[in-house]
This record gives structure tokens, C-alpha cells and sequence, in this order.
């Protein structure tokens, strides 16, 4: 299993920095902090051509271990020619693995019904079968605050969609009351992907591997993922809030997590 990082706390430090982010400078990053791939998304905006990219991971030693997109609740114009672009793009860059979260309801209620999971569920297969038109693999990515939330509800997907594959986000399950490890032995080999992070429950935010105050165990759930063996890359994931004078930097944060992957993971 190798470890890789996606760019989310960089982008999340560069609106509290209000200093633009550039791909250079997070590739140069990810690699200064011990990383061997990257999570990447945002496209020829970002990204530059695929080409370019590419050329810009080689010159850090990296390697390209996903592209993230995501998917609306409903078959929505806009969302489904902006997955398709992004499933384009990531053919040209080689990339096999696509990190898919989506489900987000445009109107939220109270509660959620079968409908909803049918229109979704008919929305992420479209993707799916676009994305395996060019050989790769869609991994659907649970998350707060869409449909698809839990252990439970990943089952009601399941359900519809029968070869669905997922990519389990540690600290998204717990901060949805779920359970990661339960998620883990309950679909097994579908989940081919990862985001590791931990989560701390007296403020509701995410935070580095080893920070975390609830009863997630990260390493607990990355031994479990590879004792399942489907799992190519884990990818630390950091959507975190900056505040205060002197928040630690992406790098900072980045390094911690990568410590404890070594110390606690053996990776």
C-alpha cells in the first residue's frame, strides 16, 4: 500500500491566506513531506495540461494516484458535462482511480426516501459507465451532509448499484455518528481507495492522523484495509478550517499525518 495526499488543506490555507495556490507548489510540498503520490482535481485551471502535469509530478518524484470529481444528487446539465470533462482529463493524465463524492440534495429535508436513493443511484452509475469507458475506477466517497452519509445508507446504494466500489473516509464516517472499521469489514473489497484523517468530537472538526478525541482509530481501520488487499493507495485528506494568528501550515499538517502513518502503520 502506498500513501499518497490530496491538495484540500492547501486550498482551504490559500483562502485564509488569500495567496493564490499554485500545482507547483503543492507537489513540492507533498513531496517535502515524505509523500509518494498525490490526489489531484480542478483540471487545466489547476492542473495545466495533462502533459504538463504529468511533467511537474515526475520533476518531484511523484506519482498520480487519483482525481477527485463529484457528482450531484440529481441528473443535473451543468454537473454531468463537468464530470465527463473531468473523467477526460484524467484518462489523459493515466490515472485509473477516480475519487467520486457526490449525493448532495439541492433542497435539504428532514428525512430522505427510497426516491431519492433511486435518482441518485441512477446519477453515480451514468459516471461509473463513463468512467469505465476509459478504464477507470469510480469510488464513491460517503460524506457529510449527502444522502450517503452511513454504514446503513452506503447498503441502500449498494442495493441499486451492485458492483458499486467505494472510497472510505475515515473520520467522514465517525463525524457522521458511523462507524469506519465497521465500514470496512462490512464491504470489504469494494473499498479500493482511501482518505485518512482523524476527528475530534468536542469541536466537530477533522484534524491530523493521531489528533483526534473520539473512539476512531485510524490505524486500527489502515491495518484492516490491508488485510482486505484491494486498496492500491491511502491518501491523507484534510478539509480543515484555518482560524487564529498562526494556524499550522498544510505542510505542518501534512508532516503529522505522515509521522503517524510511519509510527502507528508501518507505511
Amino acid at each position: 500500500m502506498k500513501v499518497a495526499i490530496n491538495s484540500c488543506t492547501w486550498g482551504a490555507y490559500a483562502g485564509f491566506t488569500k495567496v493564490p495556490l499554485t500545482a507547483e507548489h503543492f507537489f513540492a510540498e507533498a513531496a517535502a513531506a515524505g509523500y509518494a503520490g498525490v490526489e489531484v482535481g480542478g483540471g487545466r485551471n489547476f492542473l495545466g495540461s495533462p502533459p504538463d502535469c504529468m511533467k511537474l509530478a515526475r520533476r518531484y518524484g511523484l506519482e498520480l494516484a487519483a482525481y477527485g470529481t463529484s457528482v450531484t444528487y440529481n441528473p443535473w446539465k451543468p454537473n454531468t458535462d463537468a464530470y465527463r470533462a473531468d473523467i477526460e482529463y484524467a484518462a489523459d493524465l493515466g490515472v485509473k482511480m477516480l475519487m467520486v463524492c457526490g449525493g448532495f440534495m439541492p433542497v435539504q429535508r428532514r428525512n430522505t426516501y427510497d426516491f431519492d436513493y433511486d435518482m441518485f443511484a441512477g446519477n453515480l452509475s451514468a459516471l461509473i459507465r463513463y468512467a469505465a469507458k476509459y478504464k477507470i475506477v469510480a469510488a464513491f466517497h460517503p460524506h457529510r451532509g449527502c444522502i450517503v452519509e452511513t454504514v446503513e445508507e452506503a447498503a441502500k446504494m449498494v442495493k441499486r448499484l451492485k458492483a458499486l466500489k467505494f472510497c472510505v473516509d475515515t473520520a467522514h464516517l465517525e463525524g457522521a455518528g458511523s462507524n469506519a472499521l465497521k465500514f470496512i469489514n462490512t464491504y470489504g473489497k469494494r473499498c479500493v481507495y482511501a482518505h485518512v484523517k482523524d476527528f475530534r468530537w468536542d469541536t466537530g472538526a477533522f484534524t491530523e492522523l493521531g489528533k483526534g478525541k473520539s473512539k476512531l482509530n485510524v490505524a486500527d481501520c489502515v491495518a484492516a484495509l490491508r488485510k482486505k488487499g484491494a486498496v492500491e493507495w491511502l491518501c491523507v485528506e484534510l478539509d480543515k478550517k484555518f482560524e487564529g494568528d498562526k494556524p499550522r501550515t498544510p505542510l505542518e499538517s501534512a508532516k503529522i499525518s505522515r509521522r503517524y502513518l510511519k509510527s502507528k502503520c508501518g507505511l
